[in-house]
């Protein structure tokens, strides 16, 4: 085998490789094994054709994907090992024109482990705000999130809908020529002083089993640019209104819910995991900082193929949170006027950073040395299964390869706790 490492360029590494004239013969023969009883060539019964025919007939091409597919992977793996790379992703691999009796060209762009330039993680200077005393005003607001959540439901059925009522509803969307798609069983609160959608005005008053046409013109600067300055037509199905009760603030609430003896109680409850919460959140602000500060003290270049995978994940990720409450990215721009390249700006930047950090992370480990123990482990396996849904019992064992995650994660938090030891912190 003959590899040549051309260069490494942005964490992805540029080399050739050749293939044996008599290793490809081997899985052109192989590949003709494997797929013989698969042709029907007249005058043969079928399986018992010869290969020189086979090429005569269809032409040698067919036998090509199997036999590289049998050959590339095995010289591939051989010649990382050859250049000592280790590769973080799939590799983009491109054949050289193929030529019986003849060597196979073949050329490889992988992208690779980055080289992380550790700055000095000792004496990280750091700001972070004081942390919040948790106020009455902060229980009571606590408490009526409480109630909200705990509401009762009424279903209207033949009334007409009001302010604050919940609707569901389906509705199609043309916008002049264009047709977007249905959306089934959007649910939403009406709210006149806060419109989302743009018509619910229309629906004020709307019974169940209504149906509606509605035309909206939107406004020049909308934040979607495919409805700015349009008219839009709404054909919209009221499936359900329903009215939403908020219960009483009061020792029969707190045993119901709070599952404690009174009111009063609650208050205490809330108090203690208002202050957790405090804590927890001040601790997490304190770590952003420090990783914040880590990346500006450290260099690394990671592979843009890696920062596409995370920003995918953590796209899909956002997305099937905002469809567990009806919503979309689209209404979710519109909601926070957002726009969609700002968006994107952002949810890359996101993406690179957390890349970075755990390469930095990584080195940091093994530099340090950070260990875990085995008691560490089978703590972190168990919480790592609770948070996924899976059964605490025997948790590392069935986590499989995934503890290798909780492993790493473990790892890091020593490592960031070891450069907040180490940090110069202002409380502002």
């Amino acid at each position: 085998m003959d590899a040549t490492l051309e260069k490494i360029e942005n964490s992805e590494a540029f080399f050739n490789f050749s293939i044996e004239a008599e290793k490809f013969e081997k899985a052109l023969e192989k590949s003709f094994k494997k797929n013989i009883n698969n042709y029907e060539i007249p005058g043969f019964r079928k399986g018992k054709v010869t290969r020189a025919v086979l090429e005569s007939k269809l032409g040698p091409e067919v036998l090509y994907q199997d036999a590289l597919d049998f050959v590339v992977p095995e010289e591939y793996a051989a010649t990382l090992q050859e250049l000592e790379l280790e590769p973080v992703g799939d590799p983009d691999i491109e054949v050289g024109y193929i030529e019986k009796g003849k060597p196979l060209s073949i050329k490889v762009c992988v992208p690779i482990t980055p080289e992380v330039i550790l700055g000095t993680i000792e004496g990280l200077e750091v700001k972070v705000p004081k942390k919040r005393e948790v106020t009455d005003k902060d229980i009571e607001r606590y408490l009526e999130e409480l109630r909200s959540r705990n509401k009762k439901v009424m279903d209207k059925f033949d009334e007409p809908a009001s302010p604050g009522d919940t609707l569901t509803i389906d509705y199609k969307c043309t916008v002049e020529d264009t047709a977007y798609d249905d959306v089934i069983d959007y649910k939403f609160m009406l709210d006149l002083s806060n419109p989302i959608l743009g018509f619910e005005d229309n629906l004020l008053g709307a019974k169940k089993g209504d149906s509606l046409s509605i035309e909206n013109h939107f406004p020049a600067n909308h934040s979607l640019k495919q409805l700015a300055g349009k008219t839009a037509r709404f054909i919209v199905t009221v499936k359900k209104v329903e009215n939403i009760q908020l219960r009483e603030l009061d020792d029969q609430f707190a045993q119901e819910v709070g599952k404690v003896k009174n009111l009063e109680e609650l208050r205490i409850n809330a108090k203690k995991e208002l202050v957790e919460m405090a804590s927890l959140r001040s601790t997490n602000i304190l770590r952003q900082a420090i990783i914040k500060a880590m990346l500006e003290k450290c260099d690394v270049t990671v592979p843009e193929f890696l920062i596409m995978q995370r920003a995918k994940d953590m796209l899909d990720q956002f997305s099937k949170q905002l469809a567990a409450e009806g919503g979309d990215i689209d209404l979710y721009l519109q909601m926070t006027h957002k726009k969609p390249e700002s968006f994107k700006k952002q949810m890359w930047e996101e993406a690179k950073n957390a890349v970075k950090t755990e390469f930095i992370l990584d080195k940091i480990i093994n530099e340090k040395g950070f260990e875990i123990s085995e008691e560490e482990l089978d703590k972190g396996a168990e919480v790592f299964a609770s948070q996924i849904g899976m059964d605490k019992g025997n948790a590392r064992k069935n986590l499989g390869p995934l503890v290798n995650k909780v492993l790493f994660e473990l790892k890091a938090e020593k490592a960031i706790q070891y450069m907040i030891d180490h940090a110069q912190i202002t409380i502002e």
